[in-house]
């Protein structure tokens, strides 16, 4: 069981975009905390994930280290592989708060949105002002520490301009993974499109070099289409856990399928029920899709994203219908994880290979020098049945992923 918890709504932040409505000042008491943690554990699966979210989790630090340190101890109870993450904007961020996530094993997801220009059109204090100068503080603490983190940008019309170099300044810092999660709630007209694709060129071009100088780095757009292609496709576990294997839960004690469901908690349509009388609504009861007609026959499809719910209801309102903008980015991104995949395939980049064949085989991601979701309707090209499939030119994973490994040696 996946459980997120919502720590507070509350934020030192007042980005334009966040899905998590207005911020107040309430926290989760410590006996949903506890209930939380029960709800994770309790149905005996091997492998238990717990994450932690706001408004900005951070402010509720103790209450962050307390949950931690009580999972930790239930999993070595139960005998249970625990992974824990938090996601937050950086700002609060010092030394000894990373030393404590380090103890405690918890991946940090940092939100930067690239250059200063790209950060501050988004992500201004709460009062006003500019929190780039305080969130690049807490990313310079994480690269300090020299362990695994990733950074997560939201594209939106207005910062698509600066993508490109914000891709090249997060990894000329030395940022090992880079997740751009699409603002499907904001229109993207033409002129924004041709921004957005002209800077995921560039992040592309960027990636490619440091693979070429032997610097293995993930950007989540472009792997999660490499390692698909490998695969054949996306697995089940790909796909979206909305309310089946993840909860997400509300300072309040309620269940949502997912984090971003949670907003102000004040309406019921996606309640599944609390921490204390269990789960009455399964997600499976949530619409799925892409219904859409224009989906069949797509040569994108096998691989593509846009059947999560969340990302659909920002777009279109409804979560089994997929829009236009999501459309242009599956296909879009599809192209140029090709080009990537296509360009140091035939090269036979070591680290290439290492880096995407060796998940496929199960080995450590320890290459990773330093490997990760926020609407009208888009003007954007839609995919159909004369839609021409993505050309991948590397060899698909097949039976046993480290035959293909033997380039290295």
């Amino acid at each position: 069981m996946d459980v997120a918890l919502v720590l507070t709504h509350d934020c030192n932040l007042g980005c334009g975009y966040c899905y998590a409505g207005a911020k107040f000042n309430r926290r989760m008491p410590e006996q949903v905390v506890d209930r939380a943690l029960e709800l994770a554990f309790a149905d005996g699966s091997p492998e238990v994930q717990v994450s932690f979210f706001g408004g900005e989790p951070l402010l509720a630090w103790d209450a962050l280290v307390d949950a931690a340190r009580k999972a930790r101890s239930m999993a070595g109870r139960r005998g249970v592989a625990l992974r824990m993450s938090v996601t937050t904007n950086g700002t609060l961020l010092t030394q000894e708060r990373a030393a404590v996530l380090e103890d405690l094993d918890v991946y940090v997801g940092l939100s930067i949105d690239g250059v200063r220009q790209a950060h501050e059109a988004g992500r201004p204090k709460i009062g006003g002002g500019s929190s780039f100068d305080e969130t690049l503080r807490g990313l310079d603490v994480l690269l300090s520490r020299g362990r695994p983190f990733e950074t997560i940008s939201v594209v939106t019309p207005t910062n698509a301009r600066w993508l490109g170099e914000s891709v090249a300044f997060l990894l000329g810092r030395g940022v090992p993974r880079l997740g751009l999660n699409p603002c499907y709630e904001a229109w993207f007209d033409d002129e924004a499109l041709a921004r957005w694709e002209a800077g995921l060129e560039r992040a592309a071009d960027e990636m490619i070099d440091c693979f070429r100088r032997g610097r293995i780095v993930s950007i989540n757009v472009f792997d999660n289409k490499i390692l698909a292609a490998l695969k054949g496709g996306l697995a089940p576990e790909d796909r979206c856990s909305l309310g089946t294997r993840m909860v997400a839960v509300a300072p309040s004690g309620n269940l949502y399928p997912c984090e971003r469901l949670v907003g102000e908690d004040e309406g019921t349509r996606w309640v599944m029920g609390t921490v204390f009388d269990g789960v009455r609504v399964r997600g499976e009861a949530c619409a799925r899709g892409p219904v859409n007609a224009e989906c069949d026959g797509c040569g994108e499809r096998s691989r593509c994203t846009s059947f999560c719910a969340c990302a659909n209801l920002a777009e279109t309102g409804r979560t089994d219908v997929a829009g236009g903008t999501q459309c242009w980015h599956e296909r879009t991104t599809g192209r140029i994880a090709d080009r990537i995949a296509a360009t140091l395939w035939s090269e036979r980049n070591v680290p290439f290979l290492a880096w995407f064949y060796g998940r496929l085989a199960g080995l450590p991601e320890a290459g990773a020098t330093t490997a990760s979701s926020e609407s009208h309707p888009s003007p954007g090209p839609t995919g159909g049945p004369d839609a021409r499939p993505p050309v991948r030119s590397i060899p698909r994973h097949r039976t046993d992923g480290r035959r293909h490994l033997d380039v290295l040696r």
